[in-house]
């Protein structure tokens, strides 16, 4: 009766769908050997998600989270240093040393195979979403990716009014250069140090690299990105999609999660030693742009969640919702014969 009456209280989906997340991120972050218990709590919390109905986005979000932690992390292979420091662990008698060096000792020769067990078990998360969700359901599916899209649109929208400083910085910095030739004297005074040419130079490059990353997602949701094809645009809508959901679940969202991992220790780094500028009378508080990094990269993750989530829409949805969902289905850098043009969509 209690389980139950939780579940009606708490969207129990979701929650196990945040819980797949966390454990993901320990996985990558937890010492060696207790993150064997965060990745079985995160496949547990990740098919809880699927049987409970969890909210598209965070579902697909904690798969595409879950898949990849493990090959990031090496999560059944240790290298020779973690080895040999954990061989004098044993031999010092410290608890628990003894057991993680017998399990590792049988996962490191199989460890290929554990990780492709790890990815055979988030297909199959998925699989059982997606057959377990209503009609209604593919609906709520479609909703979800829309509401990602907008918020991803919103944060590019909102980083590219950063063009307006940055071109009035540009203006200033180059007529204030100018301004030194005829009158060397202003160079000494307080305005300049302040101003000094080096600062607003490195200003420039710092919000030109915020508006930058900030518009990846932006950029992603409306198919703006430059593309290479040479044989997608002749294939038919659905293989194009597979191939967009293929990228998005495997390449650019698991892309993202290193870039979120290792950007993190990158500016956590350059904020415990304040690290500044190399120029003498450059900005201070570098670790300011680099954490636009991996923030950067989680909105792009999030456009790919939601482009992830239209493609199966269109692949596994009723046939009501495929004009809607089939945005990524079509080509927009190049013409195609009639007959492959997909149905437009309010994009």
């Amino acid at each position: 009766m209690l389980p139950v009456l939780i579940a009606q209280v708490i969207d129990m989906g979701t929650l196990s769908a945040v819980v797949a997340v966390l454990s993901a991120f320990a996985v990558v972050m937890a010492p060696f050997g207790l993150h064997w218990i965060a990745l079985v709590v995160g496949f547990l919390a990740l098919f809880g998600a699927a049987l409970w109905g969890s909210r598209p986005g965070y579902f697909l979000t904690a798969a595409a989270l879950m898949a990849v932690s493990a090959p990031v992390d090496d999560a059944f292979e240790m290298t020779r240093a973690e080895t040999t420091a954990l061989r004098r662990a044993v031999d010092a008698g410290e608890p628990g040393a003894a057991t993680i060096l017998a399990v590792h000792d049988v996962t490191a020769p199989i460890a290929g195979y554990l990780i492709v067990a790890c990815l055979l078990l988030v297909a199959l998360a998925v699989r059982v979403a997606v057959r377990r969700a209503p009609d209604g359901g593919w609906h709520k599916f479609l909703a979800e990716s829309d509401a990602l899209g907008a918020l991803t649109v919103n944060i590019g929208k909102a980083a590219s009014f950063l063009y307006v400083p940055m071109i009035i910085i540009i203006i200033y910095d180059v007529t204030q250069r100018k301004m030194l030739d005829f009158w060397p004297a202003f160079s000494q005074t307080e305005w300049y140090r302040i101003f000094s040419s080096t600062k607003l130079q490195e200003a420039e490059w710092h919000l030109h690299a915020i508006l930058f990353v900030m518009c990846f997602g932006f950029a992603y949701i409306r198919d703006a990105h430059v593309r290479i094809e040479l044989v997608r645009d002749r294939l038919e809508p659905r293989a194009r999609v597979w191939i967009e959901l293929i990228g998005c679940c495997f390449f650019l969202v698991a892309y993202c999660y290193v870039v979120m991992r290792y950007g993190y220790d990158f500016a956590q780094k350059s904020y415990e030693i304040m690290e500044g500028s190399s120029a003498q009378t450059g900005l201070p508080l570098r670790f300011l742009i680099k954490g636009f990094l991996p923030l950067g990269f989680l909105v792009l993750a999030l456009a790919g969640v939601s482009v992830a989530v239209k493609c199966l829409v269109y692949l596994f949805g009723p046939a009501c919702l495929r004009q809607k969902a089939g945005y990524y289905a079509g080509t927009h850098h190049a013409d195609v014969p009639q007959d492959l043009r997909p149905a437009q969509t309010d994009r």
